[in-house]
């Protein structure tokens, strides 16, 4: 499901390459190609610059966001709801709703930014780790274990999370972006070199 989801973006941020003015609608579409376009060009500061730019933006709009949420906490449930049962329970989740959307926030962003430097191998050992060692594991021993139930699990869900976003804040902080630069261009001079090879043993 995830799989054929994240091929639909890619698939319409390839064709949005075809488009009038493509450089500015694939700029648009994500930070990953923002990112990789900058590399691609040689611009360190502006591929760095363009990650602090998506996250303050994200950051400012999920965070008044989630604010309005807990504000409403007691209110906003009635919206969906006559089961004052069931709002009660959504009152009390609403702390761990607000940290999630703000977790959600950062991450995409991150994501995309690694995956425009190419760090795709290196993130999917943060991932599984994060997530499967670390995250799953504590919410299932908190919401079973515990008994805390579904605060459990979603407390494990958002320490995979919160340790996902620190590790790649990490990534991004020491990232010598000037060698990302370097490593572009011989990525994609190598690509250039190995495509013309088969060309000619075709």
């Amino acid at each position: 499901m995830g799989t054929l989801e994240y091929w639909t973006v890619m698939v319409l941020l390839a064709f949005a390459g075809v488009l009038k003015n493509a450089e500015v609608k694939v700029d648009a579409a994500a930070i990953c190609a923002r990112v990789s376009n900058e590399l691609g060009a040689g611009n360190a500061a502006a591929a760095k610059f363009s990650v602090w730019v998506t996250v303050s933006i994200a950051l400012v709009t999920q965070t008044a966001f989630a604010s309005l949420l807990l504000i409403t906490r007691y209110d906003f449930p009635k919206l969906f709801t006559d089961d004052k049962i069931v709002m009660k329970e959504v009152s009390a989740l609403a702390m761990y709703l607000c940290i999630s959307i703000l977790l959600c926030a950062i991450l995409p962003v991150l994501s995309g930014m690694a995956i425009g430097a190419g760090w795709q191998a290196a993130v999917a050992y943060v991932n599984s780790i994060s997530y499967y060692l670390i995250g799953l594991p504590v919410g299932i021993f908190m919401g079973l274990k515990l008994d805390w139930g579904l605060e459990g699990l979603w407390i494990g869900l958002q320490i995979g999370m919160g340790l996902q976003t620190i590790v790649l804040l990490i990534m991004f902080w020491r990232a010598d972006w000037d060698k990302e630069v370097q490593i572009s261009h011989d990525r994609v001079s190598e690509d250039v070199y190995l495509g013309k090879e088969e060309k000619f043993i075709n």
